[in-house]
């Protein structure tokens, strides 16, 4: 058993049991991440290696919890970690911006960053959006969401981020989302 794999699996399972949780699955599905201590690369952090996908009003895990699972939510607990090392889990859901007042109303720390504003030559680059946009949002509080509204091919996002994959469910089970 992978370490850390039990518990990001635990959390998984609360979250796919979530009434109407189905309704906040993207376009590109989602993935559920938990970071070993400093990560440095993709191969550090425990993903789904491939979704959870929408299956009519049921939400199932396709794929398997191996180290280097998801290269997008991957990369973005990655970005915020090296700023906030305590943070190293998180969870991708489709944008709604019911869902962004509700955490603001919850007083929630909610970043975002405008793709639009992306460098070209990033945007080419495989993986390097998510980078730059959450550098690029990062200020001084601790985020527990960041957002984008996507752009041109991109699909708008919402990442939820805790100190562990139970830190993310709690965050999830106070947005209410769609209950």
């Amino acid at each position: 058993v992978l370490n850390g794999s039990k518990e990001l699996e635990d959390s998984i399972n609360y979250f796919k049991q979530i009434k109407n949780i189905y309704k906040v699955i993207p376009e590109c599905q989602t993935n559920f991440v938990f970071a070993k201590k400093n990560p440095k690369t993709i191969k550090d952090v425990l993903g789904i290696s491939g979704r959870l996908v929408k299956s009519g009003k049921e939400v199932v895990t396709a794929g398997e919890i191996v180290y280097g699972g998801s290269l997008h939510v991957g990369t973005a607990v990655i970005e915020v970690n090296k700023k906030f090392p305590e943070i190293r889990s998180c969870l991708n859901i489709k944008y709604d911006t019911k869902i962004i007042s509700k955490a603001k109303k919850s007083r929630f720390t909610v970043l975002s960053y405008d793709r639009s504003k992306e460098p070209r030559k990033l945007k080419q680059k495989e993986n390097s959006s998510i980078a730059w946009g959450i550098t690029n949002s990062l200020k001084t509080k601790l985020p527990d969401i960041i957002y984008h509204k996507g752009d041109i091919g991109k699909e708008p996002m919402i990442l939820i981020f805790g100190k562990n994959p139970k830190d993310v469910i709690g965050k999830v089970s106070k947005l209410r989302l769609y209950r």
